[in-house]
C-alpha cells in the first residue's frame, strides 16, 4: 500500500526511448571515456565555482565575518555537488540527466531581506518549508505553470537586475559617497569587457567560460594596480590542505517565521517553476525526435531542486537552482551523459573540503565582484524584457506588467515606504522583487477573469484570411500566448484553407475553434465534405512538371500539406458526426 502511494506521488524513474541527435556525442545513457568525462566535468566544475561569487555577496550583505564566510561558502559548494550528484542518477527524485545546480541570483534580494531582518535562522526555517513544499508540488508545479507564466518571471527578473544596479555600481567603481578609484575602475572595467568580448565574439564552446576568462582578467590588472597579491596569496596558502567544510560558520538553528516565509517561499517556487525549462532543454537536447516535453522528467527535476533547496536551508547557505549557463556547456561540447553529472558533483564536493578554494573565492577584489553584478544586472534586465515580450500582450497584460514593475521600482526608488509598517511585514513589504511579483501575480490571476480558453469563428470564404489572422491575433492577446506560436498557428490554418478550398473537397462555410491550455494551441476547423490527407499523394518529378498541368497542381498539393506538417507539431484529420474536421496541435 505505501508503495503504491509512493509510486503515484513520486513516480520511479523510467528511461524514455530516444534517437540521439547528430550534433552530441554523447547522450544521458550513454558512458564516454573516462579521460574525456573528467575532462568535462572539470569544465563544469570551473564554470559553476566561478557563480559561487555570488554566494559570497550574500554571505557578506547578510554581515558574515570572513572566517565565517568561509564556511559558508563550502557548505554552499557541497549543497550544490549533492544535489548535482542527486539530479544525474536515475531515481524517482532526480530526472538522470547532466543537470549542474549553482547559486541562485534571484534569490539573493529575498535571503539577504530576510536575514536582516530575522537572523539567518528565520531564513533557513523557510528555505527548509519551501523545499519540503517543492518537493511534494513537483508533479503539480508544471500543470500550474500558468500561475507564474513568463511575463511574471520577467518582472520578476527585471526588478531583480535593476535592483542589483546600485551595489554593482558601488563596487565597480570603488565610490564611497564622495569620489571614484581609478584602480577599481581599471579593473571592473576590465572583467566586464572581457566578459563581453567572450559573450559576444568568442566561439560558441569558449562562450560558457566568460564569466572565469573576466575574473582572471580582472585578478590580473588589480594585481598590477596593488589590489591583490601577495598578501591574499599568503593567506590562501596558509589554509590546510583538507579540511572539514564548515570553517568557523556554525550554522544557525532554523526557525519558523511566517513573514519570512512568504517571501521565500515565492521566490523559491519561482525559481523550481523556472527549473521546468532546465529540464524541457536538456529533454530536448538529448532526443532528436523530441515532440513534447516529458512531464516525468520535468517532475524529477522539479523534486530535486526542492531537495537542493532542503540541503541549503539545513546547513544556512544559499538557495540553489538549475544552471543555464551548464546547460550551455553541454550544447558546446555535445556530451550530455549523466556520467559527467556524477563526476562534476563528486569534484565540487571534493573541493568544498579543500579550505584554499573557499578561501580565494571570498578573497576576489570588490571591484572584480561589481563588475559581475553589473554585467549580471544587464542581462537579468534584458532577458526579462524578452520573457516579457515573449508573449503577446493586450491591455490587460500590459496593466499586469507595467504595475508590477511600478510597484517594485517605487520599493526601490522610495525603501523609506517600507519602514513604517510592523516589523513582520517588512521583509514582504519593503522586498521589491516580492511586492513586484506579487503585484503581477494578483493581476495575472484578476485579469484572466472573463477570458474564455477557447474562441470560435465562422468562415465563409476563402477571402476570410483576414480576419481569421485578426480572430487569432485577438485570442493570443488575451491568453498570453507565444508569438511564434500564433505566427506558426496562423500559416498553418491559412495554409489549411488553401488546401481546402483548392481542392474541392470542403463546402463554405467552415468553424475554426482554438483552444489553449498554456501547454498548447489546438486548432480544428470543421466543415461538410470529404476528409482531407495531408501525406504527400507521390513524390514531385520534376520533368513532369513541365509538361503535364496535372503534375504541377498535384506538387502543389503536396507542398500544402508538406508546409501544414511543417508549421504544426501535430495534424490530423477525423470526422465528427456528419462533419470533418482537421486538427493541428502547436506545443506551446
Amino acid at each position: 500500500m505505501s508503495k503504491r502511494i509512493l509510486d503515484a506521488i513520486f513516480p520511479p524513474f523510467s528511461e524514455p526511448a530516444r534517437v540521439k541527435p547528430r550534433e552530441m556525442l554523447y547522450i544521458a545513457d550513454e558512458k564516454p571515456a573516462v579521460g574525456m568525462a573528467i575532462v568535462v566535468a572539470a569544465q563544469h566544475t570551473i564554470v559553476v565555482l566561478t557563480l559561487v561569487v555570488f554566494t559570497v555577496i550574500l554571505g557578506k550583505e547578510v554581515g558574515l565575518s570572513e572566517q565565517e564566510l568561509m564556511g559558508f561558502v563550502a557548505l554552499e559548494i557541497v549543497c550544490m555537488g549533492l544535489a548535482t550528484f542527486l539530479q544525474s542518477i536515475p531515481t524517482r527524485f532526480s530526472s538522470g540527466h547532466l543537470i549542474v545546480h549553482n547559486p541562485s541570483v534571484i534569490s539573493i534580494g529575498s535571503m539577504a531581506a530576510v536575514a536582516g531582518a530575522y537572523g539567518m535562522g528565520a531564513a533557513m526555517g523557510a528555505l527548509l518549508v519551501s523545499g519540503v513544499i517543492i518537493v511534494f508540488l513537483s508533479s503539480l508545479l508544471p500543470k500550474i505553470r500558468s500561475l507564474f507564466p513568463p511575463e511574471v518571471t520577467g518582472v520578476l527578473l527585471v526588478l531583480l537586475g535593476l535592483s542589483m544596479v546600485e551595489g554593482g555600481v558601488r563596487r565597480f567603481t570603488g565610490f564611497d559617497g564622495n569620489s571614484m578609484e581609478m584602480a577599481s575602475l581599471l579593473s571592473a572595467s576590465t572583467t566586464l569587457g572581457v566578459i563581453i568580448f567572450m559573450s559576444v565574439w568568442a566561439p560558441s564552446r569558449f562562450r560558457v567560460f566568460a564569466i572565469f576568462a573576466g575574473v582572471v582578467s580582472g585578478l590580473l590588472v588589480a594585481a598590477l594596480a596593488g589590489n591583490f597579491g601577495a598578501a591574499e596569496i599568503a593567506q590562501v596558502s596558509k589554509e590546510p590542505l583538507f579540511s572539514l567544510p564548515f570553517g568557523k560558520y556554525d550554522i544557525p538553528v532554523p526557525e519558523l517565521v511566517l513573514a519570512a516565509i512568504i517571501p521565500i517561499l515565492l521566490i523559491e517556487v519561482i525559481s523550481a517553476v523556472d527549473s521546468v525549462g532546465t529540464a524541457v532543454a536538456i529533454d530536448k537536447m538529448n532526443n532528436a525526435k523530441w515532440h513534447r516535453a516529458d512531464m516525468g522528467t520535468v517532475s524529477r527535476t522539479v523534486a530535486c531542486h526542492g531537495v537542493g533547496i532542503l540541503c541549503v536551508g539545513a546547513t544556512g547557505t544559499h538557495p540553489i537552482g538549475t544552471s543555464s549557463a551548464n546547460l550551455g556547456l553541454v550544447a558546446a561540447t555535445g556530451v550530455a551523459s549523466r556520467m559527467v553529472g556524477t563526476l562534476t558533483g563528486i569534484l565540487l564536493v571534493g573541493l568544498a573540503f579543500m579550505p584554499q578554494v573557499s578561501t580565494f573565492m571570498t578573497l576576489i577584489p570588490k571591484p572584480v565582484v561589481g563588475a559581475i553584478i553589473v554585467y549580471t544586472a544587464a542581462y537579468m534586465i534584458v532577458v526579462g524584457m524578452e520573457l516579457i515580450l515573449s508573449r503577446m500582450l493586450n491591455t490587460r497584460r500590459m496593466f499586469m506588467v507595467g504595475l508590477g514593475v511600478t510597484v517594485g521600482m517605487t520599493i526601490l526608488a522610495l525603501p523609506e515606504l517600507g519602514q513604517n509598517v510592523s516589523g513582520n511585514l517588512q521583509p514582504i513589504v519593503g522586498s521589491a522583487l516580492t511586492m513586484g511579483v506579487v503585484t503581477a501575480i494578483v493581476l495575472n490571476q484578476i485579469f484572466r477573469i472573463g477570458v474564455s480558453q477557447t474562441g470560435t469563428m465562422e468562415l465563409g470564404g476563402i477571402h476570410a484570411v483576414k480576419e481569421l489572422t485578426e480572430f487569432l491575433e485577438e485570442r493570443g492577446s488575451d491568453w498570453g500566448a507565444r508569438r511564434d506560436v500564433m505566427t506558426r498557428a496562423g500559416m498553418a490554418v491559412g495554409e489549411a484553407l488553401e488546401k481546402l478550398n483548392g481542392s474541392g473537397v470542403a463546402n463554405w462555410p467552415m468553424t475554426l475553434k482554438a483552444t489553449f491550455d498554456e501547454y498548447k494551441v489546438i486548432l480544428e476547423l470543421a466543415y461538410d465534405g470529404e476528409l482531407v490527407s495531408l501525406e504527400p499523394k507521390q513524390a514531385i518529378d520534376l520533368d513532369a512538371l513541365l509538361e503535364d498541368d496535372d503534375a504541377l497542381e498535384n506538387a502543389v498539393s503536396n507542398i500544402s500539406g508538406v508546409l501544414i506538417g511543417q508549421l504544426a507539431d501535430k495534424a490530423s484529420s477525423e470526422r465528427r458526426g456528419d462533419r470533418s474536421v482537421l486538427r493541428l496541435v502547436f506545443d506551446h
